[in-house]
């Protein structure tokens, strides 16, 4: 069975990618989850404004960062479905 380090926010799939929010609030498997996500706050204006600005400056504020993660070096890991387990 393949393990996952994180669980995708959007999805509730297993994931060892994607975008980390708000270090470790949430984690998205695809660029358009995160847009989605950051679209939703209550933010005047924001529905005017490009995806990619609005990802620049998310990004500059330290909203979020795009990174891998080894399952192999966690306590705790997700299977594809995003059930949880424990290393023993």
């Amino acid at each position: 069975m393949e393990k996952f380090a994180r669980k995708c926010s959007a999805t509730g799939k297993g994931i060892n990618e994607g975008y980390c929010v708000n270090d470790g609030e949430l984690y998205f498997s695809e660029e358009s989850q995160l847009v989605e996500w950051l679209r939703d706050r209550d933010v005047d204006g924001i529905n005017e404004l490009s995806d990619e600005f609005i990802l620049k400056e998310a990004y500059e504020l330290e909203e979020y960062y795009y990174t891998e993660w080894d399952a192999e070096n966690e306590d705790e890991w997700y299977d594809e479905n995003g059930k949880l387990y424990e290393n023993e």
